[in-house]
């Protein structure tokens, strides 16, 4: 008879530990109200990277369970309770040229906002490199020569021209 109270007890024990652990996740970022992530910048056009793949470029939207899918992590913030928990966490990274680099942990709940925003602090005084000109090395080459017969260009123009596009290579 105390057999049967003691498998009862046991059913009850587990039963607690299963809802523990069902709504545990829950309370770690389980509930949300959208499938999409849009991740923004200001200024837009940075690169953005999640857990080191590049997924696109600000404003980017990303698939939640794509980009963040659940896994077990520890605490992120000493403050937290507990020590693991099954939940999405990620690391972002915003990569923009002229701009420092943004790193941030994504998870709870900036994970249920529609758009999660990154301020990047750029220099004011950046200027991008020149745009390559069109055409293979060889092509280049020729239009440069033809320019020289022409008498439009000089011979050291020429020449620092020729060395330029063999740098190319």
């Amino acid at each position: 008879m105390l057999s049967i109270f003691w498998r009862a007890g046991l059913a009850r024990r587990e039963l607690v530990c299963a809802a523990v652990v069902v709504l545990g996740g829950c309370a770690s970022g389980g509930i949300r109200v959208h499938d999409k992530l849009v991740i923004d910048s200001e200024p837009q056009g940075a690169r953005v990277y999640i857990t080191g793949r590049e997924v696109g470029v600000t404003p980017a939207t990303v698939v939640i369970d794509e980009a963040f899918p659940k896994h077990w992590t520890t605490r992120v913030d000493p403050d937290e309770p507990g020590f693991a928990y099954y939940r999405r966490l990620e690391t972002v990274d915003l990569k923009k040229d002229g701009c420092e680099t943004v790193t941030r942990k994504l998870y709870g709940e900036e994970l249920q906002r529609e758009v999660v925003k990154f301020t990047l602090k750029c220099d004011p005084d950046y200027k991008p490199a020149p745009a390559r000109a069109a055409g293979s090395v060889e092509e280049r080459l020729r239009a440069l020569d033809e320019l020289r017969r022409k008498g439009l260009v000089t011979d050291q123009e020429y020449g620092s021209q020729r060395q330029r596009i063999l740098g190319d290579l």
